[in-house]
């Protein structure tokens, strides 16, 4: 765990790829992968007194050799664990004049826990919720 100055940012995510992972190259050559992560968690009870269980969709964002990695390994529905910091990014929305904000994990550490036997079952589950990966703003 990264401590600067009494702090601590550190993420640890473990969930599934929505879509295919995006990779853009900066004329310096610096490299970066970004992709979405699904992670589930239990929501509000339901009339019946259940929980129900929601979907949280999660920005990464990969350099240089980890993109590479990702970029080469990674598919929709692969599973992962991403451990890295919390980040956001701010900008001016031309159209509206308002600031905007946007935040991502800058991941440090992937780990690519798919296995041969799983690897078609996650891309299922990735599939059935793929259509929310698609509100979050890349």
């Amino acid at each position: 765990m990264r401590q600067v100055r009494g702090t601590v940012n550190t993420v640890e995510l473990i969930g599934w790829l929505g879509d295919v992972p995006e990779q853009r190259i900066f004329p310096s050559g610096a490299r970066v992968c970004r992709f979405n992560v699904a992670t589930k968690h239990f929501g509000a009870r339901s009339e019946n007194g259940e929980r129900e269980i929601e979907t949280d969709w999660t920005l990464i964002e990969a350099w240089d050799k980890l993109g590479d990695q990702c970029i080469n390994s990674l598919h929709k529905g692969s599973r992962v664990r991403i451990v890295g910091s919390l980040r956001t990014q701010s900008w001016e929305d031309k159209e509206t004049g308002l600031r905007r904000y946007k935040a991502f994990v800058r991941a440090e550490e992937v780990l690519f826990l798919d296995s041969k036997a799983n690897a078609n079952e996650n891309e299922q589950d990735a599939i059935e919720t793929s259509d929310e990966a698609e509100e979050v703003p890349f």
